[in-house]
């Protein structure tokens, strides 16, 4: 199994890098190729079984738009075939379209993927927790972000939000889907919170494992959703 974990010396923040160490921990047999910036990725001439990129600040994220912009239709080829893609915090929003950083006065083109728009302004941070429905899956996460995304992603999205916000204030989906690439405000780390989603991303990549320390992690993921169930907790 071949894992890519994009610019991970700048794309670290809010715990992400621990998706990466919970999958290394898991999968002992696996490749995992570090991209760093400005450097041509391993999926321009290789098919990864799956892609994973953690949150950034907003001027990486501009940086990993324009870094990716040559591959935005081998990235196409990609999702089309198949391979997995885990893209956490505003990592997903490179794939979207319009970005406008309001506190900067700035707006560019995301890689166009996805039609969503995302309004950034740093004087309004969304910091919340979120208990959602994945399939057959309870799904359990933390949101710290001052992007706001807008668009319909009713046919595409990744969880429908139990508590918590969804993709905005008026939209109980969250995130997007397509074949194999899941995009996600989650942050948390979003694996090791939840083992069996973890599990999951690793049978669609063509393997099959136990997630690491999984009696500890069912047992917090437990303890987390009895909690983020209970009608006293804030959201």
């Amino acid at each position: 199994m071949k894992i890519e974990i994009l610019y991970d010396e700048i794309c670290n923040l809010y715990g992400d890098p621990q998706n990466a160490a919970y999958l290394k921990a898991t999968l002992h047999d696996a490749e995992f190729i570090h991209t760093p910036l400005k450097s041509r990725p391993y999926f321009a001439d290789y098919r990864p079984d799956m892609i994973i990129m953690g949150s950034m600040s907003e001027s990486t994220q501009r940086l990993v738009i324009e870094e990716l912009r040559p591959y935005r239709e081998r990235i196409c080829d990609l999702i089309d075939d198949g391979v997995v893609f885990l893209m956490t915090g505003n990592a997903s929003e490179v794939f979207y379209g319009q970005i406008k950083y309001v506190t900067e006065e700035k707006e560019i083109d995301g890689l166009g993927i996805f039609d969503f728009s995302v309004s950034t302004d740093w004087f309004k941070r969304c910091n919340a927790k979120v208990l959602a429905k994945f399939e057959n899956m309870t799904i359990t996460g933390f949101r710290s972000q001052f992007g706001e995304v807008t668009g319909d992603n009713s046919e595409e999205y990744f969880i429908e939000v139990t508590r918590g916000l969804g993709m905005n204030k008026s939209n109980r989906f969250e995130g997007v889907r397509r074949k194999n690439f899941f995009g996600t405000q989650l942050l948390g780390p979003i694996l090791p919170l939840n083992p069996e989603f973890c599990e999951y991303l690793i049978r669609l990549a063509g393997g099959n494992a136990r997630a690491a320390f999984r009696e500890e992690a069912m047992e917090a993921f437990l303890q987390r959703v009895k909690e983020f169930s209970d009608p006293a907790t804030e959201f």
